[in-house]
């Protein structure tokens, strides 16, 4: 009886408790998930809540995230749309003359934005820059003067030059920004200027 008792003691413990459940296993994310998030950052900076350096830091993310939880934490923090000001409280053009003009730090960009120079200095900053639709119209009329347009890598950039012994100097990523970027067009007009167009530094 006695080694009956012990034998029954002796049963292993893991045959007594259950396993526990399975760890749940990440599921892959694929091109089109990249994409569909994108997008839908896009929208976000049109709504105000990114800033178009925090969109492309965030599409950078996007492009590397191998799984659908890194792909969900990229938009945790982002709510419905944000209704924009009205549009007459801001102005859409700007005149520069003989004077010297930084454009920094979080401001907006509407969706029309015309910047006339007359030997002046612009430089403007589209880092923080809050657009207001997908696809931002910058026309750069410039008579003599220097104008420099910093613009994230993972926004899209199109270039209508035009003008009169006028200089366009473009320096811009060689690998395109997603389809689904937002689009600054920027239209170059005017007489004896000089227009740098180049990729905003990681770190200013």
């Amino acid at each position: 009886m006695q080694e009956d008792e012990a034998r029954a003691v002796a049963v292993p413990a893991s045959a007594e408790q259950p396993q526990g459940e399975p760890a749940a296993i990440a599921q892959r994310a694929g091109d089109a998930d990249r994409e569909a998030t994108v997008a839908r950052l896009r929208d976000a900076a049109v709504a105000g809540q990114l800033t178009l350096d925090e969109f492309s830091e965030r599409v950078e993310q996007a492009l590397q995230a191998r799984t659908h939880d890194e792909l969900q934490a990229l938009e945790r923090d982002l709510t419905g749309s944000v209704p924009a000001p009205a549009a007459a409280d801001r102005p859409r053009s700007r005149w520069v003359v003989t004077s010297r003009l930084e454009r920094r730090g979080r401001w907006r960009l509407p969706p029309a934005y015309r910047l006339n120079v007359v030997c002046g200095t612009v430089v403007l900053d589209l880092g923080e820059a809050v657009v207001e639709a997908a696809l931002t119209t910058l026309h750069v009329r410039n008579l003599f003067g220097t104008t420099t347009i910093l613009v994230p890598e993972a926004v899209r950039v199109e270039i209508d030059d035009g003008g009169i012994m006028l200089t366009n100097e473009v320096a811009l990523p060689e690998t395109p920004p997603p389809a689904s970027a937002p689009l600054i067009r920027i239209q170059t007009s005017g007489i004896g200027g000089t227009n740098y167009i180049h990729a905003a530094p990681p770190e200013r």
